[in-house]
């Protein structure tokens, strides 16, 4: 690519405007952070392409713009939704009255479906946590599924037919013969006994996928793959996880927690739907994922459907793959206490039989636990993705503390300047504070202040071209004199020089 980064992301701030909506809200910069992303795409894809699949300096060029991308991902979805969090606060006390009037027109009976609605739409950090796992979702690294395989258990089957009317349970040759006899779903738990080969093989990658669907929030593909491999029974299982809705009960529109399995928002089904039975297929779920016998992958896949971290945990690869296992199981949790809380048609079936199936991971409220939790684990490869410089921006995010860690980087910066020359890490700081303040986000203004003349010192040694459109981003009282001292330390040509002080005036600097 010809045009070096730090020049993409100036034009890029330079063509950002300031309309405002009907509430007299900036929302011109609201797409800033889709646009530093859509660039950091880009890099990651030409590093792919240029330096081939298997080089090992294109896997670590690739791996770091695809953290950036994440970044700014994430930070447009948490922005937009504080932003609009704010906004809605602002005219709250307006709309007292009129939200009393309708609490007191409510019907006294509504489905889990609506309490959730009501639960996301009126907890702005649930709404967070929600959209934390969302995005912890759409930025899971792709796998390969298992294919679709036609015929259920075809090789048990034909195995059972040779064998299965033989008295004997020995195999030809004496040796025992470990197929189970039978073909139904809980044949091989309750017989102790195998499926065939090449059934358990197809089984344990059918199980790792269900599972890695629904850690990509993909939980429609995982029911399709089911009814489509001839296990309609484990689509229903999964299915059992759905809010009951009735639209009789329910207002039109609204929130969904998870489209992916409540279908887009503004639909409702046309008759009653979901499980209205939701706490016990809970505790079955919790009760085959605390199964030892079962495959650690099926035990992960139901645990992690009823918000249990017990088997989920052992089957992580990454830091993001632990952190979506507690912000899923926070928000299960949560979840599952307001629709007992709630006002509801349906009594729960008891579910005292199921009271010695208890967590050992004790509970987590807010995205600091859960990354004090995550950080004390003993995996390495948890500990080496977690001190990442952008994983720390990461969290710094997600926990609504980048005032504190702006403070904490423009501290380390130092008289020196970038910390260990760590220009790119500066960068993606510096126009994550510029996008903030353009949102009216509160910031430290020594700290912004402090960032910002670090990043215009290291444009002025390697691109000077790009200076005066940073400039006017500081205080303006400071803005000619900055802009005087880093022409006082140019050496280039008169015709340099001119073009220079041509650049001032065009980014609206004072150049008399």
């Amino acid at each position: 690519m010809t045009q070096s980064i730090a020049a993409e992301f100036a034009l890029a701030l330079g063509a950002q405007g300031t309309s405002t909506d009907a509430k007299g809200a900036s929302s011109k910069p609201a797409t800033q952070a889709s646009v530093y992303r859509q660039l950091a795409q880009q890099r990651e894809l030409y590093s792919v392409s240029a330096f081939g699949s298997e080089a090992a300096h294109q896997r670590t060029e690739a791996s770091r713009w695809n953290a950036e991308r994440n970044t700014w991902d994430l930070l447009e979805r948490l922005s937009l939704l504080r932003r609009q969090a704010n906004i809605n606060a602002s005219f709250d006390s307006a709309s007292t009255q009129s939200e009393d009037m309708q609490t007191a027109c409510a019907p006294a009976a509504t489905t889990d479906y609506a309490c959730v609605q009501e639960l996301v739409a009126s907890d702005a950090l649930l709404a967070e946590y929600v959209e934390v796992r969302r995005w912890l979702e759409d930025t899971a690294p792709e796998f390969q599924p298992v294919e679709t395989r036609k015929g259920y258990r075809f090789y048990t089957r034909r195995c059972t037919g040779e064998h299965g009317m033989r008295a004997s349970s020995d195999a030809p040759g004496g040796k025992p013969n470990r197929i189970v006899t039978e073909t139904d779903p809980d044949a091989a738990s309750r017989q102790r006994r195998e499926l065939a080969h090449a059934d358990a093989e197809y089984e344990a990658g059918l199980l790792r996928t269900l599972y890695e669907y629904v850690r990509r929030g993909r939980v429609g593909n995982a029911m399709d793959l089911c009814a489509e491999s001839d296990e309609p029974w484990r689509a229903a299982s999964i299915k059992g996880g759905l809010l009951w809705r009735d639209p009789q009960l329910e207002p039109d529109g609204g929130m969904a927690v998870d489209s992916d399995e409540n279908g887009p928002a503004d639909m409702q089904p046309a008759h009653t739907a979901g499980n209205v039975n939701r706490r016990l297929w809970k505790h079955a779920c919790a009760a085959l994922a605390h199964d030892e016998g079962n495959d650690s992958y099926e035990r992960a896949l139901y645990a992690a459907l009823s918000g249990r971290l017990d088997e989920v945990v052992p089957v992580c690869e990454s830091w993001a793959d632990a952190v979506w296992a507690h912000v899923n199981s926070m928000i299960e949790t949560r979840i599952e206490s307001s629709i007992c809380d709630g006002s509801q048609l349906y009594t729960a079936a008891p579910t005292q039989s199921f009271g010695h199936i208890q967590s050992r991971y004790p509970p987590v409220d807010n995205m600091q636990q859960v990354f004090g939790v995550v950080a004390s684990h003993d995996s390495d490869a948890w500990q080496t993705e977690a001190r990442e410089p952008l994983c720390w921006l990461q969290q710094a995010l997600i926990t609504d503390s980048f005032p504190a860690y702006l403070d904490d980087y423009a501290r380390r910066l130092g008289p020196s300047g970038v910390d260990d020359g760590s220009s790119e890490l500066l960068r993606v700081v510096v126009h994550v504070a510029l996008y903030l303040r353009q949102l009216e986000f509160a910031l430290p203004a020594d700290a912004a202040r402090v960032v910002l003349e670090a990043y215009i010192d290291v444009l002025a040694q390697n691109h000077r071209e790009l200076v005066a459109a940073y400039v006017p981003y500081l205080p303006v009282e400071a803005q000619t004199e900055a802009y005087a001292q880093f022409l006082s330390q140019q050496q280039g040509t008169r015709a340099e020089r001119v073009q220079l002080l041509e650049l001032a005036e065009q980014h609206g600097l004072d150049t008399e």
